[in-house]
Protein backbone atom coordinates (compact mmCIF):
# COMPACT_ATOMS: atom_id res chain seq x y z
CA UNK A 1 0.00 0.00 0.00
CA UNK A 2 1.41 3.21 -1.02
CA UNK A 3 1.99 6.08 1.70
CA UNK A 4 1.10 8.67 -0.47
CA UNK A 5 -2.48 9.36 -1.18
CA UNK A 6 -2.08 11.49 -4.55
CA UNK A 7 0.61 11.34 -6.73
CA UNK A 8 0.56 13.03 -9.91
CA UNK A 9 3.54 13.13 -12.44
CA UNK A 10 4.33 15.46 -15.79
CA UNK A 11 0.21 15.95 -15.70
CA UNK A 12 -0.79 17.97 -18.72
CA UNK A 13 -4.37 18.94 -19.60
CA UNK A 14 -5.86 20.87 -22.71
CA UNK A 15 -9.10 22.60 -23.00
CA UNK A 16 -10.19 22.32 -26.45
CA UNK A 17 -6.49 23.66 -28.47
CA UNK A 18 -5.27 25.44 -25.43
CA UNK A 19 -2.26 23.56 -23.73
CA UNK A 20 -2.91 24.59 -20.04
CA UNK A 21 -1.05 22.52 -17.72
CA UNK A 22 2.65 21.65 -18.84
CA UNK A 23 3.71 18.62 -16.41
CA UNK A 24 2.44 19.39 -13.19
CA UNK A 25 4.15 17.47 -10.31
CA UNK A 26 3.03 16.66 -6.62
CA UNK A 27 3.18 14.16 -4.20
CA UNK A 28 0.98 14.32 -0.99
CA UNK A 29 0.92 11.96 1.94
CA UNK A 30 -1.46 10.44 3.62
CA UNK A 31 -2.53 12.50 6.55
CA UNK A 32 -1.56 15.88 4.49
CA UNK A 33 -2.88 18.91 4.15
CA UNK A 34 -1.50 20.96 1.01
CA UNK A 35 -2.35 24.16 -0.96
CA UNK A 36 -2.08 25.33 -3.97
CA UNK A 37 -1.11 28.67 -4.21
CA UNK A 38 -0.57 31.59 -7.30
CA UNK A 39 -2.32 34.38 -8.79
CA UNK A 40 -5.25 34.56 -11.02
CA UNK A 41 -4.98 32.04 -13.93
CA UNK A 42 -2.29 29.54 -12.57
CA UNK A 43 -3.51 27.00 -13.06
CA UNK A 44 -5.02 25.32 -9.76
CA UNK A 45 -8.53 24.89 -10.70
CA UNK A 46 -7.48 23.17 -13.87
CA UNK A 47 -5.07 21.22 -11.66
CA UNK A 48 -7.79 19.72 -9.56
CA UNK A 49 -9.86 19.52 -12.33
CA UNK A 50 -7.69 17.54 -14.24
CA UNK A 51 -7.14 15.10 -11.31
CA UNK A 52 -10.49 13.99 -11.77
CA UNK A 53 -11.19 14.23 -15.59
CA UNK A 54 -13.15 16.93 -15.65
CA UNK A 55 -10.22 18.68 -18.68
CA UNK A 56 -11.30 17.87 -22.38
CA UNK A 57 -7.75 15.85 -22.24
CA UNK A 58 -4.61 14.88 -20.35
CA UNK A 59 -1.77 12.76 -20.25
CA UNK A 60 0.61 11.98 -17.21
CA UNK A 61 0.04 10.21 -14.43
CA UNK A 62 -2.52 10.50 -11.96
CA UNK A 63 -1.85 7.90 -8.77
CA UNK A 64 -4.45 7.64 -6.02
CA UNK A 65 -3.56 5.30 -2.99
CA UNK A 66 -1.42 3.94 -5.65
CA UNK A 67 -3.77 3.36 -8.23
CA UNK A 68 -3.09 4.44 -11.51
CA UNK A 69 -6.12 7.07 -12.43
CA UNK A 70 -5.18 9.05 -15.31
CA UNK A 71 -7.37 7.04 -17.76
CA UNK A 72 -10.50 6.42 -15.52
CA UNK A 73 -13.93 8.00 -16.00
CA UNK A 74 -14.24 10.98 -13.18
CA UNK A 75 -17.15 8.74 -11.38
CA UNK A 76 -14.55 6.07 -10.75
CA UNK A 77 -11.82 8.70 -9.58
CA UNK A 78 -14.41 9.88 -7.18
CA UNK A 79 -14.90 6.03 -6.20
CA UNK A 80 -11.14 6.05 -4.70
CA UNK A 81 -12.04 8.35 -2.66
CA UNK A 82 -11.85 11.79 -4.15
CA UNK A 83 -14.20 14.42 -2.83
CA UNK A 84 -14.47 17.79 -5.21
CA UNK A 85 -16.29 20.58 -4.03
CA UNK A 86 -15.54 23.31 -6.74
CA UNK A 87 -15.71 27.19 -6.54
CA UNK A 88 -18.76 27.52 -7.85
CA UNK A 89 -20.88 25.57 -4.41
CA UNK A 90 -23.36 23.58 -6.37
CA UNK A 91 -25.95 24.18 -3.92
CA UNK A 92 -29.85 23.22 -4.65
CA UNK A 93 -31.76 26.21 -4.49
CA UNK A 94 -34.91 24.23 -4.00
CA UNK A 95 -34.00 22.12 -1.53
CA UNK A 96 -33.15 22.68 1.92
CA UNK A 97 -29.90 23.02 3.89
CA UNK A 98 -30.30 19.75 5.12
CA UNK A 99 -31.64 18.25 1.87
CA UNK A 100 -28.83 19.54 0.36
CA UNK A 101 -26.35 17.61 2.99
CA UNK A 102 -28.52 14.11 2.65
CA UNK A 103 -28.44 14.72 -1.36
CA UNK A 104 -24.99 12.91 -2.20
CA UNK A 105 -24.29 9.44 -1.68
CA UNK A 106 -21.76 7.77 0.36
CA UNK A 107 -19.03 6.74 -1.53
CA UNK A 108 -19.29 2.23 -1.69
CA UNK A 109 -16.30 1.02 -0.19
CA UNK A 110 -15.40 0.27 3.52
CA UNK A 111 -12.94 2.70 3.96
CA UNK A 112 -15.46 5.51 3.00
CA UNK A 113 -18.08 3.91 5.03
CA UNK A 114 -15.81 4.65 8.16
CA UNK A 115 -14.79 8.22 7.19
CA UNK A 116 -18.15 9.37 6.57
CA UNK A 117 -19.75 12.09 8.39
CA UNK A 118 -23.69 11.84 10.00
CA UNK A 119 -25.48 14.54 10.46
CA UNK A 120 -25.12 15.01 13.98
CA UNK A 121 -21.34 15.25 13.45
CA UNK A 122 -21.75 17.87 10.55
CA UNK A 123 -24.09 19.95 12.37
CA UNK A 124 -21.39 19.74 15.59
CA UNK A 125 -18.68 20.55 13.24
CA UNK A 126 -20.38 23.57 11.24
CA UNK A 127 -23.52 24.55 14.24
CA UNK A 128 -24.30 27.02 11.57
CA UNK A 129 -25.82 24.88 9.25
CA UNK A 130 -28.17 22.93 12.12
CA UNK A 131 -29.56 26.14 12.71
CA UNK A 132 -30.37 26.97 8.95
CA UNK A 133 -31.58 23.14 8.11
CA UNK A 134 -34.98 24.28 7.20
CA UNK A 135 -33.91 27.17 5.34
CA UNK A 136 -33.74 26.40 1.37
CA UNK A 137 -30.06 27.02 -0.27
CA UNK A 138 -30.38 29.95 -1.43
CA UNK A 139 -31.39 31.28 1.70
CA UNK A 140 -27.65 30.73 3.01
CA UNK A 141 -25.06 33.77 3.52
CA UNK A 142 -21.85 33.01 1.14
CA UNK A 143 -20.14 31.93 3.89
CA UNK A 144 -22.95 28.80 4.98
CA UNK A 145 -23.37 28.04 0.92
CA UNK A 146 -19.52 27.37 1.41
CA UNK A 147 -19.91 25.02 4.62
CA UNK A 148 -22.96 23.24 3.16
CA UNK A 149 -20.86 22.51 0.03
CA UNK A 150 -17.90 21.05 2.33
CA UNK A 151 -20.22 19.45 4.27
CA UNK A 152 -21.90 17.68 1.67
CA UNK A 153 -17.98 16.38 0.89
CA UNK A 154 -17.39 14.98 3.95
CA UNK A 155 -20.86 12.86 4.31
CA UNK A 156 -19.73 10.98 1.31
CA UNK A 157 -16.72 9.83 3.31
CA UNK A 158 -13.96 10.76 0.49
CA UNK A 159 -10.69 10.93 2.14
CA UNK A 160 -8.77 13.09 -0.27
CA UNK A 161 -10.72 16.51 -0.27
CA UNK A 162 -10.52 18.94 -3.51
CA UNK A 163 -11.52 22.43 -2.66
CA UNK A 164 -11.61 25.22 -4.65
CA UNK A 165 -11.58 28.50 -3.18
CA UNK A 166 -12.59 26.95 -0.28
CA UNK A 167 -12.32 29.94 2.68
CA UNK A 168 -14.40 32.32 0.65
CA UNK A 169 -16.78 33.60 2.38
CA UNK A 170 -15.65 32.08 6.11
CA UNK A 171 -15.42 34.01 8.88
CA UNK A 172 -11.07 34.07 9.84
CA UNK A 173 -11.90 31.94 12.79
CA UNK A 174 -13.96 29.12 11.14
CA UNK A 175 -11.00 29.05 8.77
CA UNK A 176 -8.00 28.66 11.54
CA UNK A 177 -10.35 26.26 13.52
CA UNK A 178 -11.60 24.01 10.56
CA UNK A 179 -7.96 24.10 8.63
CA UNK A 180 -6.10 23.40 11.92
Amino acid sequence: MSALALEIKDLHAWYGESHILHGVNMSVPKGSVVTLLGRNGAGRTTTMRALLGLTGSRKGSVRIHGQEAISLPTHRIAHLGVGYCPEERGIFASLSCEENLLLPPPLKNDKAAANAMSLDEIYAMFPNLKERRNSPGTRLSGGEQQMLAVARILRTGADILLLDEISEGWRRSLCRRWLA
